[in-house]
């Protein structure tokens, strides 16, 4: 599941609307990673060529996501921090109830290594992953993945600008893994805060030729907020794409005028 509605701005948006533009009844609207009444209209629209499976309310939840994933043979997966039992009890749980199938890693040292090996085997092959994303506790430039709360976490439980120079090859493993206008999440406490959250989002971003969105404050999580950023965000663009507009251009140029029959 997401929740995306009028005046999110994230690159996710962006891969709603080439979706939107790819798959029937096929949006012309612009590509810019902005949901305003134009993209909320094409998700109605959307909605209503696919009653009585979806309702209209412009609102990207539950199933019309899921109805645009299986459409379009692509996949979300959820990483969450299982060694931390409120992120079990809300945010695993929401995902589940939400007809997800987290991907739940408890405490252990090298718990990158271990979650790359699970994505790898989730994603079922290159080109699947519309949307990655992270649950964890979180700071300045750090998501843990394997280590419960931050601090004293186990050794390579977390994905840190400090321990990245020994993690790039653990993560350049799942780069291909990923749809060409896919993002990623990290949506662990204050992540994309400082000189250290600037480095990794723009560091996972080059590795992993995707953007990558990381919260600047604090995550509660459960209900809604599993499924979407809390206050201001940060996000780091693969190189010579510096920011919203240019990378959804370069989507809409590159993958936004094909029209694709809806998988069956």
């Amino acid at each position: 599941m997401i929740y995306l509605a009028n005046g999110t701005v994230l690159p996710s948006v962006t891969t709603l609307q080439i979706l939107l533009r790819r798959h029937s009844p096929h949006s012309l609207n612009k590509t810019d990673g902005h949901f305003g009444p134009k993209t909320k209209k094409a998700v109605e629209d959307f909605q209503v060529f696919h009653a009585p499976s979806l309702v209209k309310d412009g609102i990207v939840g539950r199933f019309t996501w899921t109805k645009l994933m299986g459409v379009s043979r692509l996949q979300t997966i959820d990483v969450v921090d299982g060694d931390d039992p409120s992120l079990v009890n809300l945010e695993a749980a929401d995902i589940r109830n939400a007809g997800g199938n987290p991907i739940v890693v408890y405490g252990m040292s090298n718990g990158v290594e271990v979650v790359m090996n699970e994505i790898l085997n989730r994603a079922q092959g290159p080109g699947r992953v519309a949307l990655l994303r992270f649950h964890g506790h979180g700071g300045r430039g750090s998501q843990n993945v394997s280590g419960g709360h931050i601090n004293g976490a186990p050794h390579l439980a977390a994905i840190s600008d400090d321990n990245f120079s020994q993690i790039r090859g653990k993560l350049q493993r799942i780069s291909h893994i990923f749809a060409p206008f896919g993002s990623t999440q990290l949506l662990g406490c204050d992540v994309g805060g400082g000189a250290k959250g600037k480095s990794l989002i723009s560091n996972l971003a080059n590795v992993w030729g995707v953007p990558v969105t990381a919260g600047l404050h604090t995550q509660f999580g459960g209900g809604k907020q599993t499924f979407t950023f809390e206050g201001p965000t940060v996000t780091g663009f693969p190189a010579g794409l510096n920011d919203l507009k240019s990378w959804s251009k370069a989507m809409e140029d590159a993958h936004g005028n094909v029209s694709v029959v809806d998988a069956a």
